[in-house]
């Protein structure tokens, strides 16, 4: 038999071969830009991940300089936070304070360019509550006098969650009388004798002591005049010399005198005196007496750190 010769064979196999010995050096540069792109995107990530972390804790970290508790209620407001050595992220918190003394508080971290990311980070804190409010202007546990000469308000504005349509002047404890004008709204409760109504429980004291925004006077304290503006706790007495204005709240183991005039409040006054020993617990005379919840309400939010509130916070990935 005579052979013919397959003329091309070769000439196919070579290109057969080369074709995938390409395929395979595509597959092999693919595999390497991806995995260089995942290893990229990790990092991305990461770098998102802790930097809404960082933004999000510098903010709730300092609520005093962020004016945490001056927010009003259900309006929200952002503050762009730089990152230290990430000049690509751009961090901004948006906070939102909600009825009970709650904050959302969300973070938005971005990264642009081509390995461009976004996160977004929840979280809900709450300031803690060393107790209910005050439930009028003046709250004492003895004796209270306010002569004519005295005049009561109430300040019925400020946020739905403390501002109140109509309220008292004057709260006695059991057994304790009130020599106030006959315009003056004064009722006896319970609550007037218990002394965390006071915030004078360890719990309570230990918050107050904390919180930079308090006075605390370990003992008894004559004020000749001037202002204050916050949460004034004193171990004593107060004894009120000449005007003095005050925005806040201020309450006193003692009794509290301010009968020479010019005495001037917003928010609320409250004094434990012990009635047993016949003495006045609260009087005043020639003062102005505003009851503004909102006020003593915002106080007591400085006079305390914003805590999360545990799993009560989640993620958004983009």
């Amino acid at each position: 038999m005579r052979l013919r010769s397959r003329r091309g064979i070769a000439l196919v196999a070579a290109l057969g071969l080369m074709t995938l010995l390409g395929l395979m050096v595509a597959g092999a540069f693919a595999a390497s830009l991806l995995g260089e792109r995942s290893s990229r995107l990790a990092q991305s990530d990461a770098l998102l991940g802790a930097s809404a972390d960082y933004a999000i804790t510098t903010v709730l970290g300092d609520p005093r300089g962020y004016g945490l508790a001056d927010l009003s209620m259900g309006q929200g407001r952002s503050f762009d936070v730089s990152i230290p050595d990430a000049a690509s992220v751009r961090a901004s918190v948006s906070v939102t304070r909600l009825p009970a003394g709650v904050l959302w508080l969300v973070v938005d971290a971005a990264i642009a360019g081509v390995d461009q990311g976004h996160r977004r980070v929840n979280m809900v804190a709450r300031f803690p509550s060393p107790g209910p409010p005050p439930p009028a202007a003046i709250v004492a546990r003895g004796n209270v006098v306010a002569r004519d000469d005295v005049a009561f308000a109430s300040d019925t504005s400020g946020d739905p969650d403390c501002a109140v349509a109509s309220s008292m002047d004057v709260v006695t404890a059991p057994g304790a009388t009130a020599s106030v004008g006959d315009s003056v709204r004064a009722v006896v409760l319970a609550s007037a004798s218990d002394s965390a109504t006071y915030y004078m429980k360890a719990r309570q004291l230990a918050m107050f002591d904390s919180a930079a925004s308090v006075v605390h006077v370990r003992g008894d304290t004559t004020i000749a005049g001037g202002a204050f503006s916050g949460i004034l706790l004193v171990d004593g007495s107060i004894t009120v010399t000449g005007p003095f204005t005050v925005t806040g709240l201020v309450v006193a183991r003692g009794s509290i005198s301010a009968i020479a005039g010019g005495f001037s409040l917003s928010g609320a006054i409250m004094a434990f005196g012990n009635p047993t020993r016949g003495t006045t617990a609260v009087e005043i005379a020639h003062s102005t007496i505003r009851y503004a919840p909102c006020v003593v309400a915002n106080a007591l939010r400085r006079g305390a750190r914003p805590r999360p509130v545990r799993q009560r916070s989640w993620a958004e990935l983009f």
